[in-house]
């Protein structure tokens, strides 16, 4: 009988000593992530307000460069941050970059400074954050064969 009592006893105090055991363990939160704040952040983030107004309210956009330069002008800048704005919001539309060199030097050099203002254009809009449309660039000169409704964008300079 003594044996009975003392095994009850031991195990009584065992449960809580166990349940005690929790009480006395310090809690410590450790700090949040990179990850975590980023994804907290995003998941707060207001989605941009949708500008008002149509394909024909927008279309065609000027990027203007300086002559002989692939690096878009502020103005241009500005338009291509409100065409992208817009992008975001209209992301099914296609978007087709125009564009052209300065009409100075031979069809090589041109062709080359097209290219690399049409670049300049895709990149802006990527960094701006219309990346779900289709983007079709054209070679210099080329026509436009988009028939469906498309926002157009010109990659031009001067053309002294």
């Amino acid at each position: 009988m003594q044996h009975r009592a003392l095994f009850s006893g031991l195990a009584v105090a065992v449960l809580c000593a166990g349940g005690l055991s929790a009480c006395l363990t310090p809690h410590i939160q450790p700090p949040a992530s990179p990850a975590i704040i980023e994804a907290r952040t995003a998941a707060q983030a207001k989605a941009p307000a949708c500008m008002p107004g149509g394909l024909d309210q927008i279309s065609p956009v000027d990027a203007a460069f300086a002559f002989g330069d692939t690096e878009i002008s502020p103005q241009g800048g500005q338009r291509l941050a409100v065409a992208a704005r817009w992008l975001v919001c209209n992301h099914s539309v296609e978007t087709v970059i125009r564009p052209d060199g300065d009409n100075h030097g031979d069809d090589a050099h041109m062709d080359a400074l097209a290219n690399g203002r049409a670049k300049s254009v895709a990149d802006k809009l990527r960094e701006l954050g219309a990346t779900g449309g289709t983007l079709r660039i054209l070679s210099r000169g080329a026509p436009d064969p988009v028939t469906a409704p498309h926002l157009l964008i010109n990659a031009t300079g001067r053309g002294w």
